[in-house]
């Protein structure tokens, strides 16, 4: 399995949901473009095939969003074409693969609860905008819920983190928005939240998890067994 492809398909297919469920989904043979409004999330533009400054030129006159980003795994999409768009690099994440048959992963202590209704929604969204300094709106994770897994950490009273699980695939399972409120870091929590999406990806029959990870976080899914598959670029412009 090309788990680079794979952990790709994973990521743009859920790009691709949040706008045709929610706001407005495009692609043709060059690029993507997915948007909801009210929403910093995706409002994403990938690429099919490496652009040329023309076409880039081209892309971007079609685009009526205030502030949106390119992310790039292409080694022939280059950054100069990029930069001389007025975009800046906003992240640099590691694309990550692990193989679960044969891997044993430690139950967490935690209580998890999936969303399921607005008032979930509503919740899992405001521990993701105090985990990660960005919103995606509740609407969007409701109209969407019945095809992925988003699941909200809790340990005693407290709601502490977010996790999310999209299957595209029976085969692979993609883990995203592992993330932990500030007041709650430090304590392994973003740990048992990873430990417990493997689990159930496990349970749900998934052969591979990808993740993109960023600098902070790559440690932690290094020890857990995870490896490194390739870089991905993320270039904003406001």
């Amino acid at each position: 399995m090309d788990l680079k492809r794979e952990n790709i398909k994973n990521l743009t297919g859920l790009w691709s949901m949040a706008g045709s469920a929610h706001g407005q989904f495009y692609s043709n043979e060059d690029y993507a473009i997915s948007t909801v409004a009210a929403s910093e999330w995706p409002n994403r533009i990938w690429f099919h095939r490496p652009p040329s400054r023309r076409k880039l030129e081209e892309i971007l006159n079609r685009t009526n969003i205030s502030e949106f980003t390119i992310p790039v795994w292409q080694t022939d999409v280059t950054e100069e074409l990029l930069l001389s768009q007025n975009f800046t690099l906003k992240n640099e994440l590691t694309g990550m693969s692990i193989e679960l048959k044969d891997t044993q992963f430690k139950a967490s202590e935690l209580f998890f609860q999936k969303v399921t209704d607005s008032r979930t929604s509503a919740l899992w969204s405001s521990l993701f905008l105090k985990a990660f300094g960005y919103f995606i709106n509740p609407r969007t994770i409701e109209l969407t819920m019945d095809r992925v897994d988003y699941l909200i950490g809790i340990h005693g009273s407290q709601s502490i983190g977010t996790a999310v699980l999209y299957r595209d695939s029976p085969n692979l399972a993609g883990i995203h928005s592992i993330g932990v409120v500030p007041d709650h870091r430090r304590k392994s929590y973003a740990e048992d939240l990873l430990n417990h999406v493997l689990i159930l990806a496990k349970k749900q029959g998934a052969i591979y998890a990808t993740l993109q990870a960023s600098s902070m976080a790559k440690g932690l899914y290094l020890k857990t067994g995870f490896r490194e598959d390739f870089r991905l670029k993320n270039f904003i412009k406001h």
